[in-house]
């Protein structure tokens, strides 16, 4: 089964155990779907139900079943929290979650491989793609250069005319 990570754990809050949570989805009402998670501590894969969760100034905060205190809680501060991605929303044609085009190759117009696709920057404005090669590129995801994006080659074809040297 594959996991897909949904956010961050940034601290405990209060002494009941409660994280708070970095989202990594702009759709807030999305995670309210999610009745099961998981978090990996090395090759362990341990299962979290949540108990409770509100959302305030942007962020979850989440009380797990068996997390009763700060200190239990702590444990799962820095930790990506993940869930099935059997259980992530289909999104509409065109567009993609960060965990489909990381490790993409890109390549130009001529098929020349470009680099990889390492991280995904959200901007108000647009996205913009991190692709790691003989040196770094920044490429934004709108039309004018992203040409086309194939998941099932894990390939995306840019018009590298439009990128300054």
């Amino acid at each position: 089964m594959r996991y897909i990570p949904v956010g961050r754990v940034l601290a405990t809050h209060g002494k009941r155990g409660e994280i708070k949570l970095h989202y990594y989805n702009e759709a807030k009402q999305e995670f309210y779907r999610y009745t099961f998670f998981v978090v990996k501590n090395g090759d362990t894969i341990i299962e979290l139900m949540p108990t409770g969760v509100r959302l305030s100034r942007g962020f979850f905060y989440i009380h797990f079943e068996g997390f009763n205190d700060e200190k239990v809680a702590s444990f799962l501060v820095g930790k990506e929290i993940s869930v099935r991605e059997k259980d992530i929303s289909p999104l509409k044609e065109g567009e993609y979650y960060d965990y489909q085009l990381i490790g993409l190759d890109v390549f130009n117009q001529q098929h020349i491989k470009m680099g990889t696709v390492k991280e995904i920057v959200h901007t108000k404005a647009n996205d913009i793609l991190i692709v790691s090669g003989k040196e770094e590129i920044l490429i934004p995801m709108i039309e004018d250069y992203i040409i086309h994006i194939d998941l099932g080659n894990s390939s995306t074809l840019i018009n590298d005319a439009l990128l300054t040297p």
